[in-house]
């Protein structure tokens, strides 16, 4: 898979960022260990690349949740990623926090507020339809961030060894978070 070429690029064109150079790494990554804690500068590309790199590599059947811990930058990241696919939000890329949701019946990338898991998990433990959870901007650490992460881990536990789980963040102290998903790899 080529990094840089993502599904339905503007004219096939795009700008190259440095979240690109590992996107094999990623995928690969998850689809050997389905775990994968990602560590790179702010404007690497993580929020808006490794959502789209995911859902074209083809190792996801269902949604691929990533959860940013505020409003604006949840609308914003899944503006970019549909801007991207050359949509509308809610079609391939939707979004979802208390009071306002934009999806559709085909909606693949949804982008969450943090508090939004903790609510789909009570409500569907299993988190059917749903392949892998990304967390973004994890070293902002929050309660919500945290109590997700933990109530993620415990489905992939104990119900769903199918589902992926990335943490990535820009300043994060990765090894920890590794450690806490059993030794995930590191990229």
């Amino acid at each position: 898979m080529d990094g840089r070429r993502f599904l339905g690029d503007k004219a096939g064109v795009s700008k190259d960022l440095p979240i690109d150079s590992v996107v094999d790494d990623i995928i690969d990554a998850l689809r050997s260990q389905a775990r994968m804690v990602l560590q790179a500068p702010p404007g690497a590309g993580k929020t808006t690349r490794v959502p789209l790199a995911i859902l074209q590599s083809g190792i996801c059947d269902g949604k691929i949740l990533i959860l940013e811990p505020r409003r604006i930058a949840t609308r914003t990241a899944a503006e970019r990623m549909a801007d991207t696919l050359g949509q509308p939000v809610g079609q391939t890329v939707g979004y979802r926090m208390r009071g306002e949701s934009k999806t559709g019946p085909n909606t693949r990338i949804e982008v969450l507020t943090e508090g939004i898991l903790t609510r789909m998990i009570q409500d569907d433990p299993e988190l059917s339809g749903v392949s892998c959870i990304l967390f973004d901007e994890f070293h902002e650490r929050s309660l919500a961030a945290d109590l997700g992460l933990a109530l993620t881990w415990e489905v992939r536990q104990a119900l769903r060894d199918d589902l992926m789980i990335g943490v990535m963040s820009a300043t994060l102290d990765a090894k920890p978070v590794a450690a806490l998903l059993e030794d995930a790899p590191v990229i």
